[in-house]
């Protein structure tokens, strides 16, 4: 019996909550569809030409809910409205004798809703009246319909089952009685008297617009027919004040508790099923875990050899690096300290001896400006490493004449070349396509790739530049006859500081940065190189640009 009480008590509770969100959702809806026409109504604009059509049209389809929404005009015409064929234009409220409303509002000032009244088709629907005003003087009213059923429709579903709604006004009329048993209109007080005597005193704090639960029996001549239970709640729209009621029979908690047992049982059994198929294989469960235990050891134990082999090479490329810092800080010392020394000899030499002639002074000097402009070229390429490497190198892209920018490259070099002797041979097809590229940036790359040549080929040795036209790129090949280099050298040749480390080479000095810079200003641009060299046979090198870079 405790589990029966519970159970009801639980279920009204649910009850109520699903009757006062009705009855919420009901009201609001219903004051939004009212505040729509206020809103239009205060509008301190006077009466539109129109009369208001586009805006009735507007409050129409965003209220969708409106049987028909009018305007009458200040001496009780109907002058608009929306939809047309639903608006008895130009009847007179007065000459109709149906004024009371019209009255009412001119004299409060206030929306009024009338109690749903019959319509033409046999329908019922409420009347909401809505005072315009101009300026503070009463210049008409909007009518707006909402129909009984459209409101039903919307808000209360049909249901199979013995459970139903009922709705009823202040006065205790029934506006909709989803049980079918009652007219609309009727007296609900009246009714139940003979029916279920213990309805009215729920009915009564219906009335009186409180919320609430309660339960009731149903006579049939006298003998209990059924015992039902009830939840209300007030909508109150305005001057209406409704109640709804959702009502069920008492032995929708009976099922629910069958129901609740009926589930406990099948809970109970699956799991006693479940406990005796885990029992049997709880074994062969075991026996799988300890297997894949094992696995997962062993792939764990090899993720931490492969870590380890990572660590170790990650550990020898740290080395390598902080060797290669060493080289570079030593030969950066180098670099640093050779111009500087025959600048400062030459300044000493100066400052001692004021008494040289012109030639001399001019000689000292031109070796000062000398080594300045390589130290400038040092930092500038301490820069552009930099630059690469942070990804801060701008490339300012125009249509450069490569034939021209190799012109320009070979002027910087030329006293290098004509003091070795070097035969220089430039094939470039006629009428080549301007290339879109930065003009600067290329010139240091055939400067770089140029010395980098004539620096490792012998007196009187040969370098080639060719220049092809590859569909939408443009091919360079820098070729010489040098020393060459061997397979480990040319893998490494792109990389920072590395020098070619051999008696041979050692003498001609750098910082190993060259290649370096021309590898991240071609890459930069969305191109390639490449090296390809022989001992004693010379080297190759070859970038690809595209001649269109976006």
């Amino acid at each position: 019996m405790e589990v029966r009480l519970v159970v009801e008590e639980q279920y009204q509770n649910q009850q109520l909550l699903l009757t006062r969100h009705l009855s919420d959702s009901i009201e609001r809806s219903l004051n939004e569809k009212v505040l729509l026409l206020e809103v239009i109504a205060k509008k301190d604009t006077g009466v539109p030409p129109d009369n208001f059509t586009s805006d009735l049209k507007s409050v129409y389809d965003v209220a969708s809910m409106f049987y028909v929404v009018e305007y009458v005009s200040e001496d009780g015409t109907i002058v608009s409205g929306y939809p047309e064929e639903y608006v008895p234009a130009g009847l007179n409220l007065y000459e109709e004798n149906q004024y009371r409303a019209f009255e009412r509002i001119r004299e409060t000032g206030e929306v009024y809703i009338t109690e749903p009244l019959k319509l033409m088709e046999g329908n019922y629907g409420s009347f909401i009246w809505v005072p315009v005003y101009e300026g503070g003087e009463f210049r008409g009213a909007f009518i707006a319909i909402i129909r009984e059923s459209d409101l039903k429709s919307r808000y209360v579903v049909e249901s199979n089952s013995s459970s139903y709604v009922y709705l009823l006004d202040e006065r205790g009329r029934l506006l909709f009685d989803g049980s079918g048993d009652f007219e609309r209109g009727a007296d609900y007080t009246e009714l139940l008297t003979s029916v279920s005597p213990d309805l009215l005193n729920i009915v009564s704090e219906q009335v009186n617009g409180t919320e609430g639960s309660g339960k009731y029996l149903v006579l049939d001549n006298g003998t209990i027919f059924e015992e039902r239970l009830v939840s209300y709640s007030p909508i109150n729209w305005y001057n209406q004040k409704w109640s709804i009621a959702i009502t069920s029979p008492s032995s929708e908690v009976d099922r629910l508790i069958v129901s609740v047992y009926l589930k406990l049982f099948i809970v109970v059994a699956v799991s006693v099923l479940f406990i005796v198929f885990v029992s049997s294989f709880i074994v062969v469960i075991l026996f799988n875990w300890s297997k894949n235990l094992e696995k997962e050891v062993d792939d764990k134990t090899q993720e931490l050899k492969e870590s380890n082999e990572s660590l170790r090479a990650a550990n020898k490329k740290l080395k390598e690096l902080d060797r290669l810092k060493t080289e570079f800080l030593s030969i950066v010392s180098h670099e640093l300290k050779t111009p500087l020394t025959a600048m400062k000899t030459s300044s000493e030499f100066l400052r001692e001896d004021d008494t040289c002639d012109v030639s001399l002074r001019r000689q000292m000097l031109d070796i000062i400006i000398r080594n300045i402009d390589r130290q400038s070229r040092m930092v500038d390429d301490l820069l552009d490493v930099s630059r690469i490497e942070s990804n801060r190198m701008r490339f300012h892209r125009d249509p450069v004449d490569i034939e021209n920018t190799i012109k320009i490259s070979l002027e910087v070099l030329d006293s290098i070349i004509r003091e070795k002797n070097m035969t220089l041979l430039v094939e470039v097809p006629d009428d080549f396509p301007l290339i879109n590229t930065d003009k600067d940036k290329l010139v240091q790359v055939f400067v770089n790739l140029l010395n980098n040549a004539v620096k490792f080929s012998k007196n009187n040795g040969k370098v080639t530049i060719t220049v092809e036209d590859d569909n939408d790129s443009v091919k360079v090949s820098v070729s010489d006859n040098g020393i060459g280099m061997g397979p480990d050298e040319l893998e490494r040749i792109f990389d920072k500081f590395y020098q070619i480390d051999s008696t041979s080479t050692r003498k001609v000095g750098g910082t190993g940065l060259g290649l370096s810079i021309v590898k991240g200003i071609v890459e930069g641009q969305g191109g390639t190189i490449t090296a390809r060299s022989e001992l004693g046979k010379g080297s190759t090198f070859v970038f690809i640009l595209k001649k269109e870079n976006n």
